[in-house]
């Protein structure tokens, strides 16, 4: 098997928690617990979930904006969990990002031009007139007319905004783009436009994504693999394939089931009553047995509660964290289903 692009293992991140009317009371945000996966050259790998479940925090985390409070991030190899100099400015420039609002991720002081001239300007020192020929070059790799970048980014609509964005992620040749939620802000009509764009670079430049998106039909649209998290913890991860055709975990299910279908006939699911685990004080055992439907046909089996369910990895790369699912939890599921 040859070397991933990305291969994060055991990623944890916890924030401080001040509590009380002084901000005496102290605790811990579990945000990221226990993430472990691995992204491969030319691929895209998503990752869904409810909000709040820690999507976001463990891209920021991938993306080195903020340290991980354990755990490793390996980029082609090479460990930069704690990455500094020389090693930490080479990842900036292989791994960049395209982020959810293009209203806000872009200065309106400055010209198009100069935003996306601006890495190459840190990175590479162009010139004046090669600075000018590679931004060109770059607009019209995101389908904008070159003579967009004396503009400035009001004067450009939602869609040609993040197309921006793009072209600023690609200024220095990246490996690895994290796509975080790129199209949600965008009106329905023109993310099919933006989402294509991306399918067209990652086959001309073999660039890998990580994708955050709540969007399970967007990421159907992207993955080749997808990854469903749940109050900082990867529940589930497969194929892409696979996990829509046979999902194993009950919130997966539950996700999938949400999705509106073009067909009248076939009934909407809805995800499955109770509130998201607080990740400031999360359930013992299994994050999700207070709101799993799986369990209450089970009998509420004491292990869902007492044991955290171990990741188990079927022949297909199915990975599924759920006491009764996967080839492994059969006979136990049978011992626990109460009696007809």
């Amino acid at each position: 098997m040859s070397e991933p692009v990305l291969e994060v293992r055991n990623l944890v991140k916890y924030y401080p928690l001040a509590g009380g009317p002084f901000g005496t009371g102290t605790g811990i945000v579990h945000a990221v617990d226990g993430v472990s996966f691995r992204l491969d050259h030319g691929t895209t790998m998503a990752v869904v979930g409810e909000s709040g479940s820690g999507k976001t925090t463990m891209a920021k985390v991938i993306l080195l904006l903020e340290r991980p409070t354990s755990g490793s991030i390996r980029f082609q190899g090479e460990e930069i969990t704690d990455a500094h100099g020389a090693l930490l400015r080479e990842y900036k420039r292989s791994v960049q990002a395209v982020f959810q609002d293009p209203y806000s991720s872009l200065s309106p002081r400055m010209r198009v031009r100069d935003i996306v001239g601006e890495p190459l300007q840190v990175h590479e020192r162009l010139g004046r007139a090669a600075l000018r020929t590679r931004v060109g070059e770059l607009l019209e790799q995101v389908g904008l007319n070159p003579a967009a970048a004396s503009a400035y980014p009001h004067q450009f609509s939602g869609g040609q905004r993040q197309r921006i964005a793009i072209a600023r992620a690609l200024s220095l040749n990246p490996k690895l783009i994290v796509l975080d939620e790129p199209v949600s802000a965008l009106d329905v009509s023109i993310r099919a436009q933006i989402l294509n764009l991306l399918v067209d670079l990652q086959r001309d430049r073999a660039l890998s994504y990580l994708l955050i998106s709540h969007d399970l039909a967007i990421v159907e649209h992207m993955s080749h693999s997808v990854g469903v998290m749940y109050a900082g913890q990867l529940v589930e991860l497969a194929p892409a394939e696979r996990l829509y055709a046979e999902p194993q975990h009950p919130y997966t299910e539950a996700l999938l089931a949400a999705v509106p279908s073009i067909d009248p006939d076939l009934p909407l699911g809805q995800i499955v009553g109770g509130d998201v685990a607080n990740p400031a004080d999360p359930p013992s055992g299994c994050r999700f047995h207070p709101r799993c439907p799986l369990r209450a046909e089970l009998g509420n089996p004491e292990i869902c509660s007492e044991e955290d369910p171990a990741a188990q990895v079927d022949a297909a790369s199915h990975n599924v964290a759920c006491h009764f699912r996967g080839a492994a939890a059969k006979s136990r599921a049978q011992a626990a289903s109460p009696p007809a």
